[in-house]
């Protein structure tokens, strides 16, 4: 073995490497019962959802709702599902390099599989996009087996189709073990909040940084749902409620369809879920945890990196479910159940007012366009059940601590719910993007944004943002958060053949905007795309940028003016004068802090005429792996070639660079060589 191949290790402690510390082990008993206390559920009501013996018993009923199923349980339940029932099919929508896939059910009354032949409306749901809170899988196992083979769920079968991704976060799920999630009361094991490549996945439905939400996304462009929900589970204070949800709010994206879910499916929710001995609530985090007085903050308009306020921005009525977490495992089981069932039921019954209030909004060019919201003043006082508590010190640790009692109370605190459009843009006719920011453009694509190339070099009067105050640090998701204050200018300029136009007027012009205004909350620009503009490249040398200065004051009674007003401010900072004279001289580069997309308000007066449709080139370059692809593989290309291997699967990490697989495999290839 040639050991020089692996001289890098050298510098490297190996066991930060490949060893792990030893970190205290909590049996599940031990931790449930350092839990606060359980309340007692009376579950008589759902009994009827619950199987006791057959084909389709699932892991979470056989245990008693102890256990929740592996990734190779979930999958063969429903292959074999679907062997068994005409009304269920399985797709897969994503393949990992492992082979793991991410699947969608399909449970079709009128066995339609794909949207052109679909009728009836479409609910489409999601469970364990955070793969600790998995109650969703369990849940849409019982519903589905339900749906499709007893009785008394055929008058929702018929009119109705349902969408399940069973397990979201695949790779946060293979992750099981008792450690999994602290904080909620069983199973006895859990999966992971991140994914592979520790992302937390609602948080990128704005970016389309990982394939898994690129293909959840991908199901919204390919049929048209009526309804999304996602499953989650909470943790948060001891609440009184124990199936929390909530719509995006009065965010002002959607209003027809915030007016159904306010007055046609929430009233009937609630009492369906109340019908079956659930406390439904508002999902909320609290303002303080360790001071209920304090108040909570609903989960509104929280901006299209999360996946129902991204739902909200595509006109798709949506709830978010957090059932809460210190409940036992059984209870938030089934108040999942009854909130599946309950929304599907009530589709079925509400169709024609449903599709009415899509329409109206999904055909309406809402402006200025809502894309960040403020606190609304002053805050709504509202009821707020909970438990009792008392805040001890603790005489061990010294620090405070908060012991909750099974004595339910009601108090009245705020809810700083933010729903207020905060300087909302107005609407433009179209943007303008270079064709050369091609990362931005695909991630448009991938939304299903349509858009247009120009076929020749045009030459259009736009608005462009200057970008003042600009600051980006952190990490976020892998990005750095970025801020700045837009200023717009006017300009004149040619776009090349290929750039990118794209009008608002769609039926996605909404959420194109919130991507592409830079204070959109998960916007582009917010999220580090286009940092590579904030930068100036050149800079002056002290040897002549000083007598330019002087004779820049001498020539020139505006900048002379503007002197005498700034220099005060900045004293004897030599490299700060320089830059200033300099960013006034013909020599800066005015193009540095400039967002490089054109905005148009009106239609141009020419131009539109060298437009062709944009068709995505799937071929996405060096940052796709491949699943048919080994290490050896991999190597012998490199040697041979140089380059990557081509992609087979459609599995891109846009977070991985391939420059880094490939220093991997260089490095590996002494043991494969061994």
């Amino acid at each position: 073995m040639n050991l020089v191949r692996f001289s890098f290790l050298a510098s490297f402690p190996l066991k930060s490497i490949f060893a792990c510390e030893e970190l205290f082990e909590t049996p599940q008993k031990v931790l449930q019962s350092l839990l606060p206390p359980v309340i007692p559920f009376n579950d008589t009501a759902s009994l009827g959802f619950i199987a006791s013996e057959g084909q389709f018993l699932t892991v979470a009923e056989s245990s008693n709702f102890t256990e929740t199923p592996t990734y190779d349980e979930v999958m063969t339940f429903y292959n074999d599902l679907a062997a068994y029932s005409d009304y269920v099919e399985v797709k897969t929508l994503l393949t990992f390099p492992s082979g793991e896939e991410i699947i969608l059910i399909t449970v079709s009354g009128e066995k339609a599989f794909t949207a052109s032949d679909m009728t009836k409306p479409i609910v489409y749901m999601t469970a364990g996009i955070h793969a600790g809170e998995i109650m969703g899988v369990s849940a849409g196992m019982m519903f589905i087996r339900n749906l499709v083979t007893m009785d008394e769920y055929s008058g929702v079968l018929k009119n109705v189709n349902f969408l399940f991704v069973p397990i979201f976060n695949v790779q946060g799920y293979l992750r099981q073990s008792v450690n999994g999630r602290i904080n909620q009361h069983g199973p006895n094991t859990s999966g992971r909040r991140p994914n592979a490549l520790w992302f937390n996945l609602n948080r990128d439905f704005g970016k389309l940084d990982s394939p898994e939400v690129r293909a959840i996304v991908s199901v919204m462009n390919d049929y048209d749902v009526s309804f999304y929900a996602d499953l989650h589970s909470t943790d948060g204070m001891m609440y009184q409620a124990d199936v929390e949800y909530c719509d995006n709010g009065d965010s002002g994206l959607s209003p027809n369809i915030f007016k159904w879910l306010r007055e046609e499916m929430q009233p009937r929710l609630n009492e369906f879920l109340e019908s079956y001995n659930h406390k439904p609530s508002v999902c909320i985090d609290a303002n303080d945890p360790m001071d209920p007085t304090a108040g909570f903050y609903p989960y509104f308009s929280d901006g299209a990196a999360y996946s129902t306020n991204y739902a909200d921005h595509r006109q798709i009525p949506a709830y978010l479910l957090e059932v809460h977490a210190p409940k036992p495992f059984k209870q938030r089981v089934l108040g999942a159940y009854s909130f599946v069932s309950g929304i599907v039921k009530i589709v079925t019954e509400q169709t024609e007012s449903l599709r009415q209030a899509i329409d109206a909004d999904r055909s309406a060019r809402i402006d200025p366009v809502p894309i960040a919201w403020d606190y609304l003043e002053p805050a709504p006082i509202v009821d707020f059940d909970i438990y009792n508590y008392s805040i001890v010190t603790n005489e061990v640790l010294g620090i405070e601590q908060i012991i909750y009692t099974d004595e339910p109370v009601t108090i009245r605190v705020e809810q700083s719910e933010r729903t207020v459009p905060l300087n909302p843009p107005k609407r433009p006719y179209a943007y303008i993007i270079p064709a050369v920011w091609s990362e931005v453009i695909d991630r448009l694509a991938l939304h299903g944004i349509e858009m247009e190339i120009f076929t020749n070099d045009t030459t259009l009067e736009v608005t462009n943002y200057r970008i003042e105050d600009f600051e980006s640090n952190g990490n976020r998701e892998g990005r750095p958060p970025t801020t700045g204050t837009p200023v717009g200018e006017q300009c004149r300029r040619t776009y090349k053949t290929n750039d990118i136009f794209l009008r608002t007027d769609q039926p996605l012009g909404t959420l194109a905007v919130a991507l592409l205004e830079p204070t959109g909350e998960s916007s582009f620009f917010y999220w580090g795309f286009f940092n590579s503009k904030f930068v100036s490249h050149e800079y002056p040398e002290n040897y002549i940028m000083v007598p330019l200065a002087e004779r820049m004051l001498n020539e020139s009674s505006t900048i002379k003016a503007e002197w005498e007003e700034y220099k005060a401010s900045i004293g004897n900072d030599t490299s700060g004068v320089l830059d200033w004279f300099f960013r006034r001289s013909a020599f800066y580069d005015t193009e540095a802090y400039v967002l490089d997309v054109g905005l148009l308000y009106e239609a141009p007066a020419s131009g539109e005429e060298n437009l062709a449709p944009f068709v995505r080139d799937t071929d996405v370059g060096r940052d796709c792996y491949s699943v048919t692809t080994s290490i050896k593989d991999l190597v012998a290309t490199l040697n041979t070639t140089g380059s990557g291997p081509a992609d087979t699967s459609g599995v891109c990490s846009p977070s991985v660079p391939f420059v880094v697989i490939e220093f991997f495999a260089v490095s590996m290839a002494a043991f494969i060589a061994a």
